[in-house]
């Protein structure tokens, strides 16, 4: 199941390019009620450079660290995306890219799930 973009960034725009969309640094409440607190911390990395095809659609919220992702796309100009500690990012399915850890990273993701909205309390 494609995750709901609506319920992950509302209110909030993100930036698209290319399906990558990035939320730079959204508010504390926003991280609360996506529960990003309980999301196991699921992949550090020290700086290195590797391919990556993304087989599922991955949320992701990075604790520490830079990265630069390439994304490749055959018959199109490459796109370089500077992700940094305090973003949330979502990546599409089937996305081909180039990773660029400089500086170690820390960050927690989802695969191919809808997260939802905490309830309000009243």
């Amino acid at each position: 199941m494609e995750p709901n973009f609506d319920l992950v960034f509302a209110p909030a725009i993100p930036t698209d390019v290319h399906g990558v969309k990035i939320l730079r640094q959204p508010s504390d409440t926003k991280l609360v009620e996506l529960g990003v607190a309980s999301w196991p911390i699921r992949w550090e990395s020290i700086p290195r450079k590797f391919p990556w095809k993304f087989k599922k659609t991955e949320t992701m919220y990075f604790l520490e660290g830079k990265v630069k992702v390439t994304i490749v796309e055959q018959h199109k100009e490459e796109v370089a995306l500077e992700l940094i500690a305090g973003d949330l990012v979502v990546i599409p399915k089937g996305m081909t890219v180039i990773v660029d850890v400089t500086e170690a990273v820390k960050k927690h993701y989802y695969r191919d799930l809808e997260i939802v909205k905490s309830p309000s309390k009243s």
